[in-house]
């Protein structure tokens, strides 16, 4: 079997607010949109957003194991240019060595993602 990722879901309180942070802040192409749900692609893959999600009242509840990496030639620049915008990563950069370096970050949903520079092609 040759399985590679071509599509991830993700739910959300806010279509609009999810939408001004993909779309507008880091950049995705926008695919479809409705009033409910929106498509965005990163590279390769194919996200699909739907309304609808209740954040937990708990910060320690993870319901959600939705997480997304998006590639980028240069993790410094990539930083500088999200933090330009207000949104910074969770920690420090971690470094895993003859495959990729990375940074953690949280939507507004507190959903993880995570921008990754390869040294190493992932596939």
């Amino acid at each position: 079997m040759n399985l590679k990722c071509q599509h991830a879901v993700i739910r959300v309180s806010d279509v609009k607010a999810a939408k001004e942070f993909y779309i507008v802040k880091l950049g995705l192409e926008i695919m479809e949109d409705t009033p409910n749900f929106f498509a965005a692609k990163a590279g390769g893959v194919r996200l699909s957003f739907f309304g609808g999600y209740k954040k937990p009242d708990d910060p320690e509840d993870v319901r959600t194991g939705t997480s997304i990496i998006l590639r980028v030639e240069n993790l410094d620049e990539a930083k500088k240019e999200l933090s330009a915008k207000g949104i910074e990563p969770l920690g420090d950069v971690i470094n895993i060595p003859d495959f990729h370096k990375f940074l953690e970050y949280e939507d507004p949903d507190n959903n993880v993602f995570f921008l990754a520079e390869y040294h190493v092609e992932p596939v």
